[in-house]
C-alpha cells in the first residue's frame, strides 16, 4: 500500500490552502515545495470536484470550497482519481491468476481489509490533519 505522489500534493494543496485561505496555484507550488504543473492539474480537478474554488482577476485564487470538517481523505482521492488499494487484486476488473474463476481466499479477505480502509478514509475529516495532536492522547515517541 502506498500513498502515491499526487495524493500527497493533493493533501499538501489542500493543507496550503486551509492555511492561507487563498492562494495562486505558483503560491500554493512555491509553499509546498511542488511543481507547478501538478499544482495547477490537482488544483483544476479538485475544482471540478468542487472542493476547490477558482476566483480570476488581480485578487484572484483558489481557496477551498468548503470547512475541512465537511471533507474527507477519501473525497479528495476520489477527486483526483486516486484509490489506497491493499493489494492489486482490488483493482476494479481484476482476475486472480490463481483462481481466475473467482473465490481466491487472498482476494476475498483483502476486499474485507479494503472496506475497512476505504470506510475509515470516508470517516476521516480533513480538519484532522491540520489541527494539532490531542495532548491527552500524545503521540508514541519516534523511532
Amino acid at each position: 500500500m502506498l500513498v502515491t505522489r499526487e495524493m500527497d500534493y493533493t493533501l499538501r494543496i489542500v493543507r496550503a490552502l486551509h492555511r492561507a485561505g487563498q492562494l495562486s496555484a505558483a503560491e500554493v507550488a512555491q509553499r509546498e515545495h511542488m511543481p507547478k504543473a501538478i499544482t495547477l492539474k490537482l488544483l483544476k480537478q479538485l475544482s471540478s470536484a468542487g472542493l476547490v474554488e477558482s476566483r480570476r482577476g488581480a485578487a484572484g485564487g483558489y481557496r477551498l470550497a468548503r470547512d475541512p470538517a465537511e471533507m474527507t481523505i477519501y473525497d479528495l482521492l476520489d477527486a483526483v482519481g486516486e484509490r489506497i488499494l491493499v493489494n492489486r487484486c482490488q483493482q476494479h476488473g481484476y482476475t486472480c491468476e490463481n483462481n481466475p474463476a473467482g473465490g481466491c481466499g487472498l482476494c476475498v479477505e483483502f476486499g474485507h481489509i479494503q472496506q475497512v480502509l476505504d470506510n475509515a478514509l470516508r470517516r476521516a475529516p480533513l480538519s484532522a490533519l491540520f489541527e494539532p495532536p490531542d495532548p491527552v492522547f500524545p503521540l508514541p515517541p519516534a523511532l
